[in-house]
């Protein structure tokens, strides 16, 4: 009886540790680069169809109960300030609370419009945070310093940064791309420490990518990454912007590209983030693929 007693600790023992291991921690879902416009379609993007697609994602998100949120990686729409009244509706269909980061496409609209576009994304500020379940998630916006402001001193700065950037051959200069401020570089990294000092485990969401260094990189993504790499906590940047998608690992951190809702006739594209202890595990939709990205 004393061997069958022990046998059986240890397969409960076994049983409880692998079933804390294989739980997953947080669920959620996540878009990019919906782009939605009454227009034309251009190349490969067919802007009138986002509208749809979109639909067809909060749908399936609204199926699954496991799911926390959504995140909106940026460029909901492609132009024009009235291709909110299509899409809002669309997302308070969704049971779950949608958080976004604003793109520079959402900001592709008349002067008199810029300030309202926050609100249109229900922002109370365009870069913030929350935390559930072991994990800090870290929303940054990439637009702090954008040539889409009424604020002269921002314009000049993004003007003196795509200029130091041409003159250096980097090729991010483009005026599409954005940059991050310092007051919001400060804050990020006082995230990123508070979630060393708890044990917390790091995503960071933005429109842009920092890695793999290309077109569409953030303007000052080196200032950045020199933050990033300083915090063991930081598992996973997960982006959009570049259509195509993208990946890399660098020091330990996962840089994840999504693909663009906008792109291709027919063919939706978003996913389900699944987070464990010790991996992340991506179900794509579409043309999104699925990937399984662990860590330490």
């Amino acid at each position: 009886m004393g061997n069958k007693s022990a046998i059986l600790t240890i397969v409960i023992l076994t049983f409880m540790i692998f079933s804390q291991t294989t739980k997953s921690q947080v669920i959620f879902g996540i878009f990019a680069d919906c782009q939605y416009c009454d227009c034309e379609t251009v190349n490969s993007r067919f802007y009138r169809n986002s509208a749809e697609k979109l639909e067809e994602s909060i749908h399936y998100f609204n199926q699954d109960k496991n799911i926390e949120f959504v995140v909106g990686l940026g460029d909901l729409i492609d132009r024009d300030f009235s291709s909110y009244d299509t899409l809002i509706p669309i997302l308070n269909q969704s049971k779950h609370k949608i958080y976004h980061v604003v793109g520079n496409h959402d900001l592709e609209v008349k002067s008199e419009f810029l300030e309202k576009v926050p609100q249109k994304l229900g922002l109370k500020k365009n870069w913030y945070s929350i935390e559930k379940d072991g994990w800090l998630f870290v929303f940054l916006d990439g637009n702090d310093i954008t040539f889409h402001s009424n604020n002269e001193e921002v314009t000049k700065q993004a003007e003196t940064i795509t200029t130091k950037l041409k003159n250096e051959n980097k090729p991010n200069f483009h005026e599409w791309n954005g940059g991050i401020g310092n007051e919001q570089l400060s804050w990020m990294e006082s995230q990123l420490q508070n979630a060393e000092n708890n044990n917390l485990k790091v995503i960071i969401f933005c429109h842009y990518p920092l890695l793999p260094f290309e077109m569409h990189a953030l303007w000052n993504s080196g200032e950045v990454l020199d933050v990033l790499k300083k915090y063991s906590s930081v598992k996973l940047w997960m982006n959009g912007h570049n259509h195509a998608g993208n990946y890399t690992n660098w020091e330990g951190i996962h840089f994840l590209n999504l693909k663009g809702m906008v792109e291709t006739e027919n063919i939706n594209t978003y996913s389900v983030v699944k987070l464990f202890s010790n991996k992340i595990e991506i179900k794509g939709f579409g043309n999104e693929s699925a990937q399984t990205l662990g860590f330490e």
